[in-house]
């Protein structure tokens, strides 16, 4: 590829302007130092065994460095014993009471009315004036919810799920489309945000889904390299019919979902077919990113009541292979695998069965995290993903093709550091840049995925970008 990528400094100025805009319109900083402050940007990855694993940007892809996150997942946008928990204060709430790392927004994106179906204190119908609809046809509501969900994990420095929750989103291309260019243009320069395209598609095919979210992967490109998360036929049950057919692009994982009393994770089935886990534990073996987004601690309706044993099971499976989760559900719904009880509220949990058993998972997660060092020896190999501005600083960093494009309010000696994915230092550079946008031509690199770490003064800042 040349070097002469653009025609003049002119152009350069122009493009790096429009992306400073876009990445600088709105900063939110994290109250506390969490889980993505530690690990960095999720990223998928093989351990030295070939099996798929998750890792975090601040270690790279290399054994002893996977990631495994477990939460919970937000019910339904639509519903108000939901909605109340998809506020800042029940994020730092579960934050702050289950010790969560990773929270899912389940949004819902249709016409759909369920105000009150499922409250068990009044009947589908009443009262229109307070029904909430999904992104079909209330958009703003919807994605104003989003934002505030997103913002409250980036405060609490956990990570967040975007997730597109339908089983029909092959169907709502358009919106999907619209939605996550939005989603990814505001939030996708943040580690914290993972992007989950098809909550769980019904019995079609994987060609299907494939297509669907081959239409969505580019663009969320234009704007973020953030993790996606892909799902796969018959509500998340067959990720390993993406085995050698896997969505174009880089750092997709495809979702497996499961519900403790209903599914099984190893042998057969009842009906003879091999048991749901088996299929997930086929996609990891075969080298594929897996990731739970949803699960239950009853039945797959979301009824029934736990069963401490199959918990444990599944449990221990996920452990194994290093799986990240979101329990279903953060909610006082009347189900059995709701966490809260109905005199619960965003300030004040008490728990289900479920929720306890749930809470009790979680309280093994890290009670502290430590930040990615900034600065390191200059020949070290280590990498830092750590993301920040100090004092009043503006600071903003993107690569374009192979130049890197730098806007900061201050200036002085700049140092840029290109690693591997493997953490290997490839390009190291010192200047002095003053204060504005540029452009820093970032040399030949063969095709692969880099992490570009530039350091200027108190500012730092990490991005990950692809040579193909």
């Amino acid at each position: 590829m040349s070097h002469s990528i653009f025609k003049s400094i002119a152009l350069v100025s122009a493009m790096a302007s429009a992306l400073a805009a876009s990445a600088l319109a709105q900063t939110i900083a994290p109250t506390r130092v969490g889980p993505v402050s530690q690990y960095g940007q999720l990223m998928t990855g093989k351990n030295s065994q070939g099996k798929g694993r998750i890792y975090g940007s601040c270690d790279g892809v290399k054994d002893g460095a996977e990631v495994q996150v477990r939460g919970m997942s937000l019910y339904w946008s639509m519903v108000p014993k939901a909605t109340e928990f998809w506020t800042p204060e029940g994020i730092s709430t579960m934050v702050r009471d289950m010790n969560i790392q990773i929270v899912r927004a389940a949004m819902g994106t249709t016409s759909d009315d369920w105000w009150g179906c499922l409250d068990g204190t009044e009947s589908c119908g009443d009262d229109k004036s307070k029904h909430i609809t999904g992104y079909a046809s209330n958009p703003e509501f919807q994605t104003n919810i989003m934002n505030t969900v997103v913002q409250a994990a980036i405060e609490n420095d956990i990570y967040v799920i975007i997730d597109w929750h339908s089983h029909q989103a092959n169907e709502e291309v358009s919106n999907a489309t619209k939605f996550f260019t939005e989603m990814a243009q505001k939030w996708g320069k943040y580690d914290h945000v993972i992007f989950e395209l098809f909550n769980e598609p019904k019995d079609i095919s994987w060609s299907t889904i494939k297509s669907y979210a081959e239409k969505i992967v580019p663009v969320i490109r234009q704007y973020s390299d953030n993790l996606i998360l892909v799902g796969n036929r018959q509500y998340d049950q067959n990720p390993q019919e993406a085995i050698g057919n896997t969505v174009s692009g880089e750092n997709i994982a495809y979702t497996f979902h499961y519900y403790a009393n209903s599914h099984c994770w190893s042998g057969q089935t009842s009906w003879n077919t091999p048991c749901e886990g088996a299929n997930a534990q086929q996609a990891i073996d075969a080298g594929l990113s897996v990731f739970v987004s949803e699960w239950g601690t009853a039945n797959a309706d979301g009824g029934g009541n736990p069963d401490q044993s199959r918990n444990t099971s599944w449990q221990n499976w996920m452990d194994g292979n290093q799986l990240s989760w979101a329990n279903w559900s953060a909610s006082k719904v009347s189900e059995g695998t709701a966490a809260f009880e109905g005199s619960s509220s965003k300030n004040s949990l008490q728990y289900t069965t479920s929720g306890n058993m749930v809470k009790g998972y979680l309280a093994s997660n890290p009670t502290s995290y430590t930040a990615c060092k900034a600065n390191v020896p200059e020949s070290s190999s280590s990498v830092s993903a750590i993301s920040f501005d100090m004092n009043s600083d503006r600071f903003n960093v993107s690569v374009v093709n192979r130049t890197l494009m730098l806007q900061s309010t201050a200036s002085g000696e700049t140092s840029i550091d290109v690693f591997d994915i493997l953490g290997n230092s490839r390009l190291q550079k010192k200047m002095l840049l003053a204060s504005g946008i540029n452009g820093i031509a970032l040399e030949t690199l063969p095709a692969g995925t880099y992490l570009v770490r530039v350091r200027q003064g108190a500012n730092m800042k990490q991005v990950r970008f692809q040579v193909r």
